[in-house]
């Protein structure tokens, strides 16, 4: 996947639509931090970047395990 951006504006779009944090996925799934830490050891899903105790995921990954979620 590559994106580009033209703007500053465009990048900080991007990032406040499709990059979330922690607190953002236990949110959007309705589980604990604890929960989410569980799926990332079991590979179900891999944040894009870990800074300090803070973890990026792609909104859409925890909108995908959502689905699976419900679908099961």
């Amino acid at each position: 996947m590559k994106y580009t951006f033209n703007t500053k504006e465009q990048l900080i779009h991007f990032i406040c639509t499709e990059i979330i944090t922690t607190a953002e996925a236990t949110e959007l799934l309705a589980c604990s931090r604890q929960y989410l830490d569980e799926l990332v050891s079991k590979g179900k899903i891999t944040p894009i970047k870990t800074i300090n105790r803070v973890r990026l995921y792609w909104k859409n990954d925890i909108i995908s395990l959502l689905e699976k979620r419900h679908s099961s």
